[in-house]
């Protein structure tokens, strides 16, 4: 048997370039950094209306903390991110991502309610990006993201999970992705 001796960052570009979409085992620890590098891949220039990246985060905590990295990180190419979350104004943060943005981070229910509430446009997403999705589910956010999922374009899903093999996540990823490739930060 030949082992695969590239590192999680080449492993997980290398199926996302080749057009799958990825269960991801690992924890923030190990695809914290490497997001924005991610969302540049799929969303490499500004453009005018609908976000191209939606990645929904299990708190309002974290939904800051991945808002300032990316903000930072894409800085340069002129990318809007907008950050949504449950202690925000609502009718704000409608109003913001109705004005147009490319990347969206936000808590999976805010992001939801704001979504049904024709606060934004996911015609034109490139990248769908789950993190935390196991204690997400956990949690009852499984409505919530299948609500979501059910709307999808053809696009790339990254699901993020610490639990490969629970039966709540297994079912979501056969029904909402179905063909994808399984990438664990330790092999």
């Amino acid at each position: 048997m030949i082992q695969d001796t590239s590192t999680y960052r080449e492993r997980l570009l290398k199926n996302l370039k080749a057009g799958h979409s990825i269960l991801s085992v690992a924890t923030p620890e190990n695809y914290g950094e490497l997001l924005p590098e991610i969302v540049k891949l799929f969303v490499p220039k500004a453009a005018e209306g609908s976000p191209r990246a939606v990645i929904l985060v299990a708190n309002d905590d974290d939904a800051k903390a991945y808002h300032e990295v990316m903000s930072k990180a894409v800085k340069e190419l002129d990318l809007t991110v907008d950050l949504v979350f449950e202690k925000g104004s609502k009718l704000k943060q409608r109003n913001d991502l109705f004005d147009g943005t490319e990347i969206i981070i936000g808590t999976t229910r805010r992001v939801c309610e704001l979504y049904f509430q024709n606060g934004f446009n996911i015609g034109k997403l490139k990248l769908f990006v789950i993190l935390q999705i196991d204690e997400q589910i956990r949690e009852g956010r499984k409505g919530y993201i299948s609500r979501i999922a059910e709307s999808l374009p053809k696009c790339r899903q990254l699901i993020f999970t610490k639990v490969a093999d629970e039966e709540r996540l297994n079912d979501y990823m056969e029904t909402f992705v179905g063909n994808y490739q399984v990438v664990k930060a330790e092999e």
